[in-house]
């Protein structure tokens, strides 16, 4: 038994964060109240990097938040229902594979108060060796018969019975003075409370909830007849002050105190002792008769504990202050919340499951319901397909085009045939949930700017690009049931993990960390109350060891390490040319973030990396489900790509010229890339804004400037480095005329030079039109009604010194037209019209 002291705070965290078993097959997490979104975001990122299945059993009328995570669920949450009446109240994490498994059992529920904010007790043990503690085969025992008295659906049950498996792998260690589990299934947990052959000198006890008539801490009293009595009493206590004094006044030696932390009190410990041995009752009971005195067949809650020798004091250990008993009712007093009742419920959705060929949703009937017919998921009809006791089961085969979900994330709405509407009901991927992931990605537990922050994990992520790489979407076979993304995603995930998949897709992960010895202090409400807005604030994430942007990161690179990651990066792009889809999308965007970053401070060095990058997104084979994607980071990084040709500081006619040719290639596609959605294009640029793109290159409207480019040709950029040219719209280029209009025609047709017989019009002095092809000049000037054309032939030596103001020699040949077009025409057939002289 560890000290007080050394069991508060986030006890799941702490150990799913420290990823003791680096190869774990199974995570199971049993709570009362449950915080999906605060799962997701504390620990479900460091279930995964360990390759975990991941299974979430919670009381099914104490779900405080659902999943926030896009899609249907990658891991099982699971809602269950006491059949005997009481509560689902269990604290439990499991982290168990072959050889290696963690067990916690406490007093803190999968919320962001139970796992970080309160004050909890939890219990830890671990069997790395040959044999395992005993108490692993007593909780392997205690799951499998879980289902006899939990509404559950089979999924749950496969889990618990491959957990209970996992921790029976290995013997029980035979020893003595060994941590004993007790649960309410088959006793009530006070009877299974080892009693001292005489009256115990001390009984301490600790909880945040007393039954109305104080007779669980008085069946205490009785069974232990303590000569002395000590009770912790947490802020806003839930008792009747005058009920619990008429206990404690039995007791010879009676002490009341409250700790003076301000920290919620959560814990439950009933702790005894008899001379110098000592015993300690921790984990979910709280000291009522639901808890302590009944069995679960009788009413009593779902309960789970660990009964541990002492060698030193708990309760007492804790800083208090004394109350007097006659002043118990002074003290901050919680009025008992409504207790929900299965009783009155006549009907549950316990979850919506999509399988490898079908969809199934299990329904909990109450003892006055009706199980439906049909119900309908998102438009599609499940019918009645087997029940066992009042779980009923619904499924059907869907059309390959189907989705659980409409708005994209992993709750939907269930429809029964008598028209009720059951929102929020929680929908999963079963192959993902139940899939393990081959090579987990940093990406899982570390954000991007940390992991290129260290050498280690920036191999590890180069390392899991490659295995991406081997996912081939045109592999893929279109299974009966799902959509074809959901297909492919699910292949990326099981790959690589969910987390270099949002990458992929643009999507960004926020990981909240937790310290166990956090000192942000949570003044809210207890999590087994009923749910308050402050009661699901978020832990502050503690100070990260790097700076937190990508930019300040890579600001802080040594020169050497700077140098090595671009090349890195370089040979990641040149190894990634026949990669599929997927891969790419994730090199793609690693690319922009890294220019946008600051990697390369010259764009000429950077221009030339995403040049390529965009030749091999348009050469990469299409996957009709990732279009949107695909679209977008084609968008941005052409957009990206015009803008580091404009940041050189002198003209580069090679980059100029590769972009023109993509700029052509990707016109093809104009419509295609008119298809990038809005929402996916914003997902990919967030975070490309700074020094090296332009502060305000998130502000962008993409789709227009990629219109605006892909309308352009190189003329435009050749134009847009004349002072005060435009192009119009049938591409004649206007000048202004400075000293004169014929050297600003002469000036700007040089300039051109590139685009022979370019139409150039000088304004400004008398209208005058000019053409060039590096031999042939043709000067056309408005001359009243009429245009006065002069021709040259043979100007070998160029033009660029009559620009200047050296004279031009006298014209081969001058002659009036009507229009300088025809002149231009008259030209080029070689039949001038009337010759002036």
């Amino acid at each position: 038994m560890t000290d007080w002291e050394d069991l508060l705070g986030a006890a799941p965290p702490a150990v799913l964060h420290a990823r003791l078993i680096p190869d774990a097959e199974e995570v199971l997490v049993l709570s009362y109240t449950c915080d999906l979104s605060f799962f997701e975001d504390v620990c479900l990122r460091d279930a995964q990097a360990v390759r975990a299945r991941t299974t979430v059993l919670f009381d099914a009328h104490h779900l405080t938040e659902g999943p926030r995570r896009p899609g249907p669920a990658d891991y099982l949450a699971l809602p269950v229902v006491c059949k005997g009446g009481g509560a689902f109240h269990p604290k439990l994490v499991v982290i168990a594979s072959e050889t290696d498994a963690v067990v916690a059992i406490g007093s803190g529920n999968a919320t962001a108060s139970g796992w970080h904010h309160n004050a909890e007790v939890w219990t830890l043990t671990r069997g790395d060796g040959p044999t395992v503690p005993a108490l692993f085969h007593q909780l392997a025992d205690w799951l499998r018969r879980l289902p006899e008295y939990v509404w559950m659906e089979d999924l749950g049950r496969d889990r618990l019975d491959r957990v209970a498996e996992l921790l029976t792998a290995r013997p029980a260690d035979p020893g003595a003075d060994q941590p004993v589990l007790v649960t309410t299934a088959l006793r009530p947990i006070i009877e299974q409370l080892p009693r001292p052959a005489g009256p115990a000198t001390q009984l301490a006890v600790a909880a945040p909830f007393f039954d109305p008539e104080a007779g669980a801490l008085q069946r205490l009293v009785d069974r232990f007849r303590p000569q002395q009595m000590r009770l912790l009493l947490t802020r806003d206590v839930q008792c009747d002050p005058d009920s619990l004094a008429r206990v404690v006044k039995r007791v010879p030696d009676a002490a009341v105190s409250t700790p003076e932390s301000s920290r919620y009190h959560h814990g439950k410990v009933v702790e005894w002792w008899s001379s110098d041995q000592g015993w300690a009752l921790t984990g979910s009971a709280n000291c009522s008769h639901a808890a302590l005195t009944r069995t679960m067949p009788a009413g009593g809650n779902c309960e789970l504990g660990v009964v541990s020798p002492l060698t030193a004091p708990v309760v007492t250990a804790v800083p208090a202050e004394a109350v007097a008993v006659s002043d118990l009712a002074r003290l901050p007093i919680r009025e008992p919340s409504p207790s929900a009742s299965t009783a009155t419920e006549s009907l549950r959705v316990l979850g919506v499951r999509i399988g490898a060929d079908r969809v199934e949703a299990t329904v909990l009937v109450g003892s006055d319901g009706t199980p439906p017919s049909w119900l309908a998921v998102n438009g599609l009809r499940l019918d009645h397909d087997r029940a066992t006791g009042k779980l009923h089961v619904y499924a059907a085969v869907p059309a390959s085009d189907w989705t659980a979900t409409s708005d994209g994330q992993a709750v939907s709405q269930v429809v029964t045939d008598d028209g009720t509407e059951l929102r929020d009901v929680l929908v999963t991927d079963v192959a993902a949930a139940l899939s393990r992931i081959d090579r987990p990605s940093p990406l899982e537990h570390t954000s991007l700017p940390q992991v290129l922050a260290d050498s280690a994990h920036t191999a590890a992520l180069l390392e899991a690009l490659h295995h991406l790489a081997s996912v081939r979407p045109d592999r893929i076979p279109q299974a009966p049931v799902g959509g074809r993304r959901r297909q492919v995603e699910n292949r990326v995930r099981s790959a690589v993990g969910p987390a270099l998949l949002r990458f992929a897709l643009g999507l960004n992960d926020a990981h909240t960390q937790t310290s166990a010895d956090d000192e942000d202090i949570f003044e809210g409400a207890d999590p087994e109350s009923s749910p308050s807005p402050a009661r699901r604030t978020r832990p502050a994430p503690a100070t990260p060891a790097w700076p937190g942007t990508l930019a300040s990161v890579l600001d802080a690179l040594t020169p050497g390490q700077r140098a090595r990651l671009r090349r890195d990066v370089t040979a990641l792009v040149d190894t990634s040319q026949a990669w599929p889809l997927p891969a790419k999308l994730a090199v793609s965007r690693l690319v922009l973030l890294l220019v946008a970053g600051g990697l390369w401070p010259e764009a000429a060095d950077w221009a030339d990396l995403l040049y390529w990058v965009l030749v091999q997104l348009w050469d990469t084979e299409q996957e009709e489900s990732l279009d949107g994607e695909h679209a977008a980071l084609a968008t941005i990084g052409l957009v990206a790509l015009r803008r580091g040709i404009d940041l050189h500081d002198e003209p580069d006619g090679r980059q100029a010229g590769q972009f023109d040719e993509l700029r052509i290639a990707y016109r093809e596609w104009t419509d295609w890339l008119a298809t990038a959605p809005p929402d996916t294009i914003q997902r990919y640029h967030d975070g490309l804004g700074g020094h090296t793109l332009g502060l305000l290159f998130e502000q962008t409207h993409f789709t227009a400037e990629l219109g605006w480019i892909l309308g352009r040709t190189a003329l435009h950029d050749a134009v847009d480095r004349l002072d005060g040219a435009h192009v119009d719209a049938n591409g004649i280029v206007y000048v202004e005329a400075r000293r004169s209009a014929r050297h600003s025609l002469i000036a700007a047709l040089d300039a051109l030079r590139d685009f022979p017989d370019v139409h150039v019009v000088a304004e400004g002095g008398p209208e005058t039109h000019g053409w060039w092809n590096g031999r042939r000049l043709l000067v056309v000037t408005r001359s009243g009604p009429a245009w006065r054309a002069e021709l040259w032939r043979g100007l070998l030596t160029g033009i660029a010194v009559f620009a200047r103001g050296t004279p031009l020699r006298p014209a081969d040949q001058r002659w009036t037209a009507a229009t300088p077009e025809e002149a231009l025409t008259q030209a080029s057939a070689g039949s001038p019209g009337a010759l002036l002289r």
